[in-house]
């Protein structure tokens, strides 16, 4: 709405001769809009206004950006975390690592993950048939208040995966396992 409509409103309210709240209804303007347009009006600056701020309140800045990047190929061993740090210690810009992660991948200055290894495989080599064929051990640290820590042993059945025994050891040396077997 133009400046000239908005006063042309302000104007048929103040001249209605109704109560201000009444005119309003009947027009079907709140009246946070009608005092606002009387404040600016008062003030010269009824025209529209463009909202809002230049930039998003959570976006770096173009110069910011170039600083991550002059100082990530300036020191090419650190890692996005370390970058980070720096940057909030030094130029005193806050940059979460996540943020300088994305920067620098995007200008394809992190390598790729390197996939080292082999693919497990979608069943035990040595699958069970029966039980009693295989017998895992298993040892649980147990922190126990104002007692220390205690670990519970446990040897298990792989074909059935029942629990064939199991103790409460004050240790977990070779001792207690084969006690417990």
């Amino acid at each position: 709405m133009s400046a000239v409509e908005k006063s042309k409103i302000l104007a048929l309210v103040a001249e209605s001769g109704l109560p201000r709240r009444r005119g309003l209804v009947r027009l079907g303007l709140p009246k946070s809009t009608y005092y606002r347009w009387l404040r600016r009006e008062t003030e010269g600056r009824l025209q529209n206004q463009k909202g809002g701020l230049p930039t998003s309140w959570n976006k770096l800045r173009p110069e910011e950006e170039s600083k991550i990047l002059a100082q990530a190929r300036a020191s090419p061993e650190l890692s996005a975390r370390q970058l980070a740090c720096m940057i909030v210690d030094a130029e005193g810009v806050y940059v979460s690592e996540s943020t300088v992660f994305r920067i620098l991948r995007r200008e394809g200055l992190v390598k790729p993950a390197e996939v080292v290894g082999f693919k497990a495989g979608k069943e035990y080599h040595g699958k069970t048939k029966k039980p009693n064929e295989l017998w895992a051990t298993d040892c649980a640290h147990l922190k126990v208040v104002d007692w220390g820590w205690y670990y519970l042993v446990t040897v298990i059945d792989d074909f059935s995966r029942f629990i064939l025994a199991w103790d409460l050891k004050s240790d977990m040396a070779a001792g207690s396992l084969i006690d417990v077997v």
